[in-house]
């Protein structure tokens, strides 16, 4: 078990934390009436659900090389105070927070083609609030991943996964490194429609789904985007990624399926200062060609200190980022 799920399983820390949480209610003028409520602990996070005399809140603690989600978060709500989930507490060197519980995710109304025009449409307007705001959020921790640089990138990570000893889980041989640099050339051409392209980077989501938008309180706004553990300074497009993932398979089609076509076009309609939505579709493709790349990264920040057990668990999800195909 990694130790950071066997600190997090501890009494001790539960202890601890259960007093961080009343040391922040209190400064609020607040009491815990229950909890924290811990839910199972995941390699990446754990989380709790807290009651208090005035409102329900969220406790969540990262994995140490996911901490800064913290300190990102801090910087959006600072930012855009209503298009995030603004943290009444952080312990930005532990990756602590306490927030207020808004309810239900678009994932709780299912995966309707309303429902994705409204999520993609939060992060979409999201992401070109944020456009400029590159140093606040380096500051913060997150990785500046600029596509002009990638090709590079990708052949330095092979570099680095070849020359691990070969009994770590993480290496490959020469021949899995020809392989996955088969694709170097579609990489090339990806990063540089996307360098020349018009849309500027902002803050690329990494890990996007229904799941990811609290359901708005009333119509006609946008939701509220969650969780910024996976976040990069990248090509917002590439956000799509996981969330054409998620609709092809919800609707077992293809990517240009009209429902799929109509979804994305409510995204791409909030890049409107950019260009129209037929201009910036050629840059989709791209943006997700390289979105496994920035999960790369947040791999090997996640599994830094991890045991060898999970090392060897996670080592097929690390590798298949660097899969072009």
């Amino acid at each position: 078990m990694a130790q950071w799920i066997d600190l997090f399983n501890s009494d001790n820390w539960r202890e601890s934390t259960a007093e961080w949480i009343d040391a922040a209610c209190e400064a609020y003028g607040i009491q815990r009436t229950s909890g924290p409520d811990f839910w199972p602990a995941q390699l990446h996070q754990i989380q709790a659900s807290v009651r208090t005399d005035a409102a329900d809140l969220i406790f969540s603690a990262n994995a140490p090389g996911l901490a800064a989600e913290a300190a990102t978060t801090v910087v959006a709500g600072q930012l855009l105070p209503d298009r995030v989930v603004m943290p009444l507490a952080v312990d930005r060197r532990a990756g602590y927070m306490l927030s207020p519980d808004f309810g239900h995710t678009m994932a709780d109304l299912g995966d309707s083609v309303e429902n994705w025009e409204l999520a993609l449409a939060s992060l979409g307007s999201l992401q070109v609030a944020l456009m400029g705001s590159e140093d606040q959020f380096f500051d913060a921790g997150v990785t500046v991943v600029d596509p002009q640089f990638l090709p590079e990138q990708f052949e330095q990570a092979l570099m680095m996964h070849v020359s691990l000893p070969a009994e770590h889980p993480l290496h490959i041989d020469g021949a899995q490194a020809d392989h996955l640099a088969a694709h170097i050339d579609e990489l090339i051409k990806a990063s540089a429609a996307l360098h020349q392209g018009t849309v500027p980077l902002s803050l690329e989501h990494g890990n996007f789904d229904l799941s990811q938008v609290v359901v708005p309180a009333e119509a006609g706004i946008h939701g509220r985007i969650l969780n910024l553990s996976s976040a990069h300074w990248a090509h917002p497009f590439s956000s799509l990624n996981n969330a054409l993932a998620a609709m092809t398979e919800a609707w077992n089609c293809e990517t240009s399926d009209e429902r799929v076509m109509q979804v994305l076009f409510a995204y791409l309609d909030q890049f409107a200062a950019y260009g129209s939505p037929d201009e910036l579709y050629d840059l989709i493709n791209p943006a997700c060609l390289v979105a496994p790349l920035s999960q790369h990264e947040t791999w090997l920040r996640l599994l830094l200190d991890a045991d060898d057990e999970h090392l060897r668990e996670n080592a097929p999800n690390v590798l298949s980022t660097l899969d072009l195909q």
